[in-house]
């Protein structure tokens, strides 16, 4: 699977909850936030994710965070 998809997925498989991108990025073992940043932004602008200013589930720190709609 790509980064992409590993993203995409766990952010599906834990719905409704939503993640920031440290999190996603702890959570997938991934090098570089920036990456994380880059691939939640995109999904972002799709009509199957919700990415706003928010509560992440994970660390509770209120920040920009993604989830699956």
């Amino acid at each position: 699977m790509t980064v992409p998809e590993d993203v995409s997925n766990y952010i599906t498989i834990n719905r409704p909850n939503a993640y920031c991108d440290d999190c996603i990025q702890a959570a997938l073992d991934l090098s570089r936030r920036q990456q994380v940043q880059q691939i939640t932004s995109s999904l972002g602008l799709s009509a199957d994710y919700d990415r706003n200013d928010g509560i992440c589930s994970t660390c509770g720190s209120e920040k920009k965070v993604i989830r699956h709609a």
